[in-house]
């Protein structure tokens, strides 16, 4: 897949470069025709995969801001969050309540210093300065926008419903932003670790399985609504992206200057 993707980008960028408008903007305008050009390079983070992740944080944040403007205008989107709500409360189980209270627990801020600093330590141990400040700079920017987003819309939780007391406004849900942002950061660290399709596939799959638990836990246990958490996910993926992102541009900065020194 990654293959096919590379090669129609470069079969597309091939034939743009041959056509009359592209070469006389390369022409009056070099520096800004290679920069468009270097924009879509397949073989480097800052080229087309950083291009994508631009794209996939411009969509983020208007999905984000969407659902915002429908909670705070109580659209339909707040009528479901209720309904549903209801449902979960009214079919509740005393021993799903305590499963989903286990996992609801890794999101909580004990869980995150733990994971965060035992994670950090593995990091310094291999000298992994940028994992670390990537790792931390997504937290502390997780910390910060789920406080004063929660202050802005000033959502109150759902009413009695709620499995246990939670003080703090609802919207976005903390746990939901903080559970795709930290283990979704884990396990690109991972990814990149493992060099195997079937490896890197089954890490996938547990990460987003454990981060919508999380998530529906949330729900489940009556401290949030849908919309809370799917606001937390989208906010959480924005620094999930800043996070990799981070990464990849330090360590992509590293080897030019590697590679500058050798020669």
């Amino acid at each position: 897949m990654k293959n096919v993707l590379s090669g129609n980008v470069k079969k597309t960028v091939a034939w743009l470069r041959q056509q009359p408008l592209m070469r006389k903007l390369r022409q009056r305008h070099p520096e800004l025709s290679q920069f468009v050009v270097n924009r879509f390079n397949t073989k480097v983070f800052v080229g087309l995969p950083l291009t994508l992740v631009l794209l996939a944080f411009a969509v983020n944040m208007a999905l984000l801001s969407e659902l915002t403007e429908s909670v705070l205008e109580l659209e339909w989107i707040v009528i479901f969050d209720k309904k549903f709500t209801s449902l979960l409360y009214s079919i509740r189980s005393e021993v799903l309540s305590r499963i989903f209270y286990t996992f609801t627990l890794l999101g909580e801020r004990e869980a995150v210093f733990i994971v965060g600093g035992l994670v950090s330590a593995v990091f310094l141990y291999h000298r992994n300065y940028v994992a670390i400040f990537a790792l931390w700079l997504t937290l502390a920017g997780v910390g910060l926008s789920t406080r004063y987003g929660k202050t802005f819309i000033s959502r109150e939780r759902p009413e009695d419903v709620a499995y246990y007391a939670v003080e703090h406004f609802s919207f976005p849900s903390g746990h939901a932003t903080t559970a795709i942002a930290l283990y979704g950061l884990l396990a690109y660290f991972l990814y990149r670790r493992y060099h195997t399709h079937a490896k890197r596939k089954l890490l996938l799959v547990l990460a987003a399985i454990l981060i919508l638990v999380i998530g529906f836990s949330r729900i489940y246990l009556g401290v949030h609504y849908v919309s809370d958490v799917l606001a937390g996910f989208l906010l959480g993926g924005l620094w999930l992206l800043v996070g990799i992102s981070v990464v990849e541009v330090m360590l992509y900065r590293k080897k030019r200057r590697a590679a500058r020194s050798s020669t």
